[in-house]
């Protein structure tokens, strides 16, 4: 998808522009869009047909690729470029302090130039990386250990390291500083997994020590992002291999529940769940959760009664829980059950998330129960702007239409839910039935 994006863009640049210009800018699109992928390997082999003077912003996104690529040596050059048109520009002078104390010798020329042309005010952040209150360069894994502190703090402070650009910009660093850093390995990985990148996780998950503590976390998300990849083989076999290894550790069987639950083979899951629910560990904070998920698992195999009883179990643990609340609350609604319970758990749920527009939708449909059809209609709208290509909730839209006899909308309604629909869903069968008895072509 990625290259087919890239060649259309060539295409149109060489279509519009004369040759020598689209040539660099072209190359400038793929490198700056690769970037914005996070795809650096992508981003790096345009850089140098790049001609043009494209300033600061295409040298500062040079510079990002060079570091997260480990080519410390290509990024200082970049560094040393950026502040010759910006000398307060900070991720320069980050660059240019990092190489300069992983050469060999250590250079001690680029520190002197740094305290003459910045001060403390405005590098505070530099100089408490690189530098003790007395003045003297800390040493490399101190430094790495220092910059991981600035990441940590970006989570909760809204700085400049508060993007994903800049995290896996800073903590690429880190391990230049300290190739032996299993934690800032470890949190690089979580990003990228985070952006659906599992190759670069998987890669950087497996630069963790085997006697690490975060070993075992990261062999598990191997596995766990394998699956998302359509290896779902591989993923199971790692699973049962570390569980074989580690059989306390209820992390793992949870993992191996939920891949299991994801690959709609609900029997398994509900095995594995049930395994940590009977090991009595109360201290497990997750189980609630556990409750609430092997509920999902029995609803889907329409066991209802052991669904149900699950649901309420997980909010005896944790009452406020907004999915458990939804979950529990749409399935009585559908079966025509304590509706007034219904919709105040709903609005309870609805309180606490209420960017979801499934709780939304759950809420509508609620009110619909109740014959509050206007009511019903104005939060279902609501819903459809929030996720307009959700087949059950056009479903949903095209009931309340038909209940306020507005037939001809309701049609419409339910063809956009067919045309959308998944068998998962369990809805197309009802559309088509719904639909040819009421188009009227």
């Amino acid at each position: 998808m990625f290259k087919t994006c890239i060649n259309f863009l060539i295409g149109v640049l060489c279509a519009i522009s004369p040759a020598s210009y689209a040539l660099s800018s072209s190359s400038y699109l793929i490198s700056k869009t690769a970037i914005n992928l996070f795809d650096y390997e992508e981003a790096y082999s345009p850089f140098n047909e790049v001609d043009i003077d494209l300033g600061e912003s295409h040298l500062i996104g040079k510079l990002f690729t060079l570091v997260s690529l480990n080519l410390i040596s290509e990024a200082k050059i970049v560094s040393q470029e950026i502040l010759t048109l910006n000398n307060l520009n900070q991720e320069a002078w980050v660059v240019s302090l990092v190489h300069a104390i992983t050469d060999n010798p250590l250079d001690l020329k680029v520190f002197e130039e740094f305290k003459q042309k910045t001060n403390k005010t405005e590098m505070s952040l530099l100089y408490y990386i690189f530098l003790t209150e007395d003045g003297r360069i800390k040493k490399n894994n101190l430094s790495a250990r220092s910059i991981f502190e600035v990441v940590q703090a970006s989570r909760a402070d809204n700085n400049n390291v508060s993007n994903h650009t800049y995290l896996l910009f800073y903590l690429s660093l880190a391990n230049l500083l300290d190739p032996d850093f299993n934690e800032s390995y470890f949190y690089s990985a979580q990003i990228y997994q985070v952006l659906q990148n599992f190759q670069k996780a998987e890669i950087l998950y497996k630069k963790i020590d085997k006697n690490h503590n975060l070993h075992i976390e990261s062999q598990k998300n191997i596995a766990f992002n394998k699956t998302k990849m359509g290896f779902f083989n591989e993923g199971e076999e790692l699973l049962l291999e570390l569980i074989d290894k580690n059989s306390r550790n209820e992390n793992l069987i949870l993992a191996l529940a939920d891949i299991y639950r994801f690959e709609q083979r609900y029997e398994e899951a509900i095995k594995y769940y049930t395994k940590i629910i009977n090991s009595g560990n109360n201290y497990f904070s997750e189980l609630w959760r556990i409750h609430y998920l092997r509920g999902v698992s029995y609803e889907r195999l329409s066991k209802w009664n052991l669904a149900e009883k699950d649901f309420l179990l997980s909010l005896e643990i944790k009452a406020d829980a907004p999915q458990v609340l939804n979950y529990l609350a749409y399935g009585w609604l559908e079966r025509g059950q304590h509706l007034e319970r219904s919709i105040e758990m709903l609005q309870k749920a609805y309180k606490a998330n209420p960017q979801s527009y499934y709780i939304l939708d759950s809420l509508a449909w609620g009110y619909y129960k109740k014959n509050q059809l206007q009511k019903s209609l104005d939060l279902m709208e609501e819903v459809i702007i929030l996720a307009p290509g959700e087949a059950i909730s056009l479903d949903h839209l095209g009931d309340i239409y038909f209940s306020m006899m507005r037939k001809r909308e309701a049609v419409f309604f339910w063809k956009q839910a067919l045309d959308l629909a998944e068998p998962e869903d369990m809805l197309i069968d009802l559309l088509q039935k719904k639909i040819a008895n009421n188009d009227d072509g």
